[in-house]
């Protein structure tokens, strides 16, 4: 049974409260926003086109879906777990919306099943890693090929088309009062997340759990119940992400929702978030993920390969652990 610690913060002097822009860079979102908007300064100066109506509105919509994946880590990766099976559950959750309706079931109905095989994948993977022991990152390993077998075994190795109704298509491509709707989701999400995180005892739970398992424990938190949630949560979010993205694109690829998990976990690091456990920012993930589709999008741009995405991703994800590990000390 979950209930709520009382958990006492004892206040003291630190390294921190003698150094003003150690305090500022430690505050929620300030350091990585720092770095966006060096970024986009950048690329507004550099790179032809960047600064229209078109590309910009492009740039948001397509960060959205890494965002809504990254959130989801975020959640896992506070409590001190992993969760690499989210991009294979992206594919597979938009696939099965998009085989249901391609089979004459009702849009909601077969929308509603995709969210339930997103949930419910993540559940078995927080019962699998809390019930029986097993190692977080070996059980959403293995479900990354699982997922994506029976994606495979649903698509027959090919694309599923020709489903798409205008009602769909409208959840990822429609407007309203010109605000794009992955726009509006994404932020109804972002905003019911961050209250749960920031202003409920399930938020401080999970912190908790993440800081000191044994501690969280021995307060009376189920810690086994806490890590199934955030991990079914996470497979919900990745398949809100892939239905949007199937509505998006108006097919389901074999291949949908490859390498999301590398980009979840590198916005939601990027974003102040702490592979340790214990530390997350619901802000500093949606800015992480923005600034990966700031890399990708300027590199278009600008011509550049985008092999190089990868290595730039992969010297920021270096960066903000040196960063994050360096702040910590000093706090």
């Amino acid at each position: 049974m979950i209930t709520n610690p009382k958990i006492t913060i004892h206040s003291k002097k630190t390294a921190n409260s003698k150094n003003p822009f150690l305090i500022l860079l430690t505050r929620e979102g300030v350091g990585v926003s720092l770095i966006l908007i060096l970024m986009f300064l950048f690329l507004a100066v550099s790179a032809p086109n960047f600064l229209t109506v078109g590309n910009l509105s492009n740039l948001l919509v397509q960060s959205l879906f890494v965002m809504l994946v990254a959130f989801g880590t975020m959640f896992v990766l506070s409590t001190g777990g992993i969760d690499l099976s989210v991009g294979s559950v992206l594919g597979l959750a938009g696939g099965v919306t998009g085989w249901l309706m391609m089979n004459g079931l009702n849009m909601w109905i077969a929308i509603l099943a995709g969210l339930f095989v997103g949930a419910l994948i993540g559940a078995i993977n927080g019962l699998i890693i809390t019930k029986l022991g097993v190692s977080a990152f070996l059980v959403t390993f293995a479900m990354l090929y699982i997922a994506r077998g029976v994606l495979y075994l649903l698509t027959k190795d090919e694309p599923i088309r020709n489903f798409v109704t205008p009602e769909f298509a409208f959840l990822a491509q429609g407007k309203v009062l010109g605000i794009p709707m992955p726009v509006l989701i994404t932020l109804v999400i972002f905003l019911l997340l961050y209250f749960i995180f920031k202003s409920t005892s399930y938020g401080r739970l999970i912190i908790a759990a993440g800081s000191n398992t044994e501690a969280a424990r021995l307060s009376g938190v189920s810690t086994d119940r806490i890590k199934i949630s955030v991990y079914a949560l996470s497979g919900l979010l990745a398949a809100v992400a892939g239905i949007l993205l199937t509505s998006r694109l108006t097919s389901v690829q074999p291949s949908m929702g490859s390498e999301y998990e590398l980009e979840a976990i590198a916005a939601a690091v990027i974003g102040g978030t702490s592979l340790f456990g214990g530390k997350a920012s619901v802000v500093g993930v949606a800015i992480g993920a923005l600034i990966l589709g700031l890399v990708s999008n300027g590199l278009d741009l600008l011509s550049v390969n985008q092999f190089y995405r990868l290595i730039i991703t992969g010297l920021i994800i270096i960066t903000a652990v040196a960063i994050e590990r360096y702040l910590a000390a000093k706090s």
